[in-house]
């Protein structure tokens, strides 16, 4: 690696456009502000500065360049975080980072491209025609075919191993990438998917990682739909199919629609759906159940995913019995991730693909009017229970009570116990006692959190604080700093204060940028006065000469209170030590120095 490649990046690329892919953010001052991705917040503290190229959140207490963003956005190390912003800025990096897990994946990345291209051309191919034939009878159009990189694997056994094998990929690498198996009646291998439409499954950054393959034999013995086994860069659990094309219309819209089927995803996009993904691996194994393949369904970590660019989802499954049982499994997941669900409930067709053709005005229309959670639940009871009856009643009841203990808001929850108590004509207080704990209710893991920097203590607060008020009005406060020293504070804003004074003693002036030279770019310095920086335009943008006046006053005063306060315990432990040493002489110089500071101490207090 040249040390040139990672200086080329960043003078390609924008921070505020890199992370503003990822986070919505709007201009403030100088600055630009958003929800932080790292932790749930309602108000934004999470600041991003474009002459200065970096970020940071003073919520959680995270921050960094471009580099940091994309390895904690999207859970990756150096290496790659330097290969996905390398392809955003259209770098071709010197040799690989690092040889290794590193160099391997990037084999399985070119592989599975390669595999995209092969199959896309067998589609085109004479053998493909039963394949275009499957696509032309679902209404997939040719720039649909184009976007979403559809394909046919060829009936052959080994057509694709040997178009990978000439292109210098050993058996090992196409057996790690999923494409191929190893032959159980000899060395050989043979190709996995044969005589299928393909459906390669993209992550975030448009990389093919696997595929999906649903056989063109009506009458073929195998399951319908086979899917790429988890491979070192393909986890189900952590990809949704379309996501890569979606996530800005996700982002612009405000939600994701979440669906099963390859060909749900496909058919709502034709029909101008764009924000929508699907469960990645999930596949229809047979045409009269639609049960899911073992291991399929949604996750908590598609849920995550999702999380990254919008609030809300809106669940749109099969109408039948296994569709309704997967959208319990998104409620619960999804409200374990703190998102807002709704449920998009389908009047026509078995599932998306057939509505959005059946009757697309129809179709978007039930998208746009979603219920809430629990008005779809409440909906769903009463038409297929009789709560005329006792039996139906107790049915009722226990539907919905489980659905209402899952509802994150309190007001929320007593909202529906009340309607629940008057739709079925009983006391609200039996209600109440028979809710379902909420964690009974809801079998979901909590989420791990993000790891955060540790809470700083109150004294690092106003030491961070009092610098910033210094970067942001020191012209005006600096004259007022008599009688606080460095000692006051914690460090290394201790030190940086030190420095400023130094230079505010020779000039009658600090200019933080000059003064990163004098302490020649010292990293730890250097970042604590950007940082510190970000921290006045994102707290103090908005005050007024008076406001940053009085809040000037507040953290100077308090943090000689503290000072005082702890050279008094200090003095204190002394004196004890001095009486129990019998050492007079120790004890009469300790006893008038802590009268002293307990004398400030007290004047500061009036």
């Amino acid at each position: 690696l040249m040390p040139n490649d990672v200086d080329t990046i960043k003078s390609r690329l924008d921070v505020v456009d890199v992370i503003g892919e990822y986070v919505s953010l709007k201009q403030s001052g100088q600055n630009w502000k958003g929800l932080c991705p790292f932790h749930g917040e309602k108000t934004p503290s999470f600041m991003v500065h474009r002459e200065k190229q970096i970020w940071h959140c003073f919520g959680c207490g995270l921050g960094g360049d471009i580099f940091e963003f994309i390895e904690k956005f999207e859970n990756v190390d150096f290496p790659e975080a330097l290969e996905i912003l390398a392809r955003k800025a259209g770098v071709e990096l010197s040799r690989e980072v690092q040889p290794g897990a590193s160099n391997k994946r990037t084999r399985l990345f070119q592989l599975l491209s390669e595999a995209v291209n092969f199959y896309q051309e067998q589609l085109k191919s004479d053998p493909g025609s039963s394949a275009r034939q499957y696509l032309a009878s679902r209404g997939v159009t040719a720039e649909s075919i184009s976007s979403f990189a559809l394909g046919y694997a060829p009936a052959e056994w080994d057509k694709l191993a040997n178009y990978l094998r000439n292109k210098g990929f050993s058996l090992e690498e196409l057996i790690a990438a999923g494409v191929a198996l190893k032959s159980e009646r000899g060395p050989g291998i043979y190709d996995r998917f044969r005589d299928r439409l393909l459906f390669p499954i993209f992550d975030v950054q448009d990389r093919a990682v696997g595929f999906g393959g649903r056989t063109l034999d009506p009458n073929a013995k195998e399951a319908k739909y086979i899917n790429s086994p988890q491979t070192a860069i393909y986890n189900k659990s952590f990809v949704l199919y379309n996501l890569n094309q979606a996530k800005s219309f996700i982002k612009d819209s405000g939600y994701a629609v979440v669906v099963e089927g390859y060909m749900d995803v496909i058919s709502s996009w034709q029909a101008g759906i764009k924000n929508i993904v699907a469960v990645s691996g999930t596949a229809l194994v047979s045409e009269t159940n639609y049960s899911k393949e073992e291991g399929s369904g949604f996750k908590y970590e598609q849920v995550k995913l999702l999380k990254r660019y919008c609030n809300e989802i809106r669940l749109c499954f099969d109408a039948d019995l296994a569709g309704q049982s997967a959208s319990e499994r998104g409620i619960d997941l999804a409200l374990a991730a703190e998102l807002e669900v709704k449920i998009v409930a389908l009047s026509q067709g078995k599932d998306p693909d057939e509505a959005a053709r059946m009757n697309l005005v129809k179709f978007k229309q039930e998208i746009e009017q979603a219920l809430p959670i629990g008005e779809y639940a409440f909906k769903s009871v009463f038409k297929k229970v009789d709560v005329k009856t006792r039996e139906g009643k107790k049915q009722a009841a226990k539907f919905l009570l489980a659905a209402i203990a899952k509802l994150p808001d309190p007001v929320e929850r007593d909202f529906y116990i009340k309607r629940l108590a008057r739709d079925l004509d009983v006391e609200e207080k039996s209600l109440r006692e028979s809710l379902p704990n909420p964690r009974m209710s809801n079998q979901i893991s909590a989420p791990v959190a993000t790891p955060q920097a540790s809470r700083p203590s109150r004294e690092q607060m106003l030491s961070e604080r009092l610098i910033a008020l210094l970067i942001k009005f020191g012209k005006e406060f600096w004259p007022q700093t008599t009688g606080l020293e460095p000692a006051m504070l914690t460090e290394p804003e201790a030190e940086l204060y030190r420095q400023a004074h130094l230079q505010y003693t020779e000039s009658q002036r600090v200019d933080f940028e000059e003064l990163k030279r004098e302490l020649n770019y010292e990293p730890t310095y250097n970042r604590l006065i950007d940082i510190l920086g970000l921290q006045a335009e994102h707290e103090f943008a908005e005050f007024t000469a008076a406001e940053a006046t009085k809040e000037f006053n507040q953290v100077n005063r308090e943090l000689k209170l503290n000072y005082l306060k702890r050279q008094l315990k200090l003095l204190s432990d002394a004196i004890s030590q001095a009486e129990r040493a019998q050492q007079p002489g120790e004890l009469e110089e300790l006893s008038l120095r802590y009268r002293e500071v307990a004398d400030q101490l007290a004047q500061l207090q009036r």
